[in-house]
């Protein structure tokens, strides 16, 4: 009988990482994740933002354009797992600060012993997007398919970050996940509406701001 693949003997040992709740660092653990999947412990997070609000990364040979008359907050996105370094070389990065920090931190991965969760979205100039946590689905890892779910919630900026309130950004995360796979079919994100904070800074509060202690607009 021929050896198991040592993809496949990664995949086992990696079914008990899976299983772990929480994560490291100081993000907060989300309870928003479906029963079947498992909060992974000892991901690596590297994340970028374009504040021209080009895209950061995408399938294919070059970068999609974002003329007035296309989606072009839809063309910012991208959603790809990552388990082989072929996969890898299918994406065209952007030749700027963000696209490249994304870039280098999935050419150093080792697929033979981890894989990378690449996403990339548009966000409002004044808000930012904050990574809170990721899981995988065990039962599918188990037949050599990773199907990672990425948490994240929505807030605004630092007051004294200077933005326009009609610009967009873009922002990338490249999530290290310490599980080997053979593949991936499917992949999920969820998206809180805040991250705890339900007003926003006072910076961004006309009459707050102003002091004419009038009702908040």
């Amino acid at each position: 009988m021929a050896e198991a693949p040592r993809r496949r003997v990664l995949l086992a040992a990696a079914s008990g990482i899976a299983a772990l709740a929480g994560c490291s660092g100081s993000e907060t653990a989300s309870n928003s994740y479906p029963s079947r999947n498992r909060p992974v412990e000892g991901y690596e997070l590297e994340k970028a933002r374009d504040e021209r609000g080009g895209a950061l990364v995408t399938a294919g040979d070059e970068l999609p354009s974002l003329s007035a008359d296309e989606r072009a907050r839809q063309r910012r996105a991208t959603r790809r797992v990552l388990v082989a370094d072929d996969e890898l070389d299918e994406l065209a990065f952007a030749g700027t600060d963000g696209g490249e920090t994304l870039r280098s931190f999935c050419a150093a991965t080792d697929f033979d012993a981890a894989s990378v969760y690449l996403l990339a979205m548009p966000v409002d100039a004044c808000r930012e997007i904050r990574f809170q946590s990721v899981a995988v689905e065990p039962d599918e890892l188990a037949d050599g398919d990773l199907h990672p779910h990425a948490d994240f919630c929505e807030a605004y900026r630092p007051a004294d970050v200077e933005c326009g309130a009609d610009e967009t950004h873009t922002v990338g995360f490249a999530i290290r996940i310490p599980v080997a796979a053979d593949s991936s079919t499917g992949s999920g994100r969820s998206m809180g509406s805040s991250c705890g904070r339900v007003e926003p800074p006072t910076v961004f509060n006309a009459s707050a701001a102003s002091g004419s202690g009038g009702d908040d607009a």
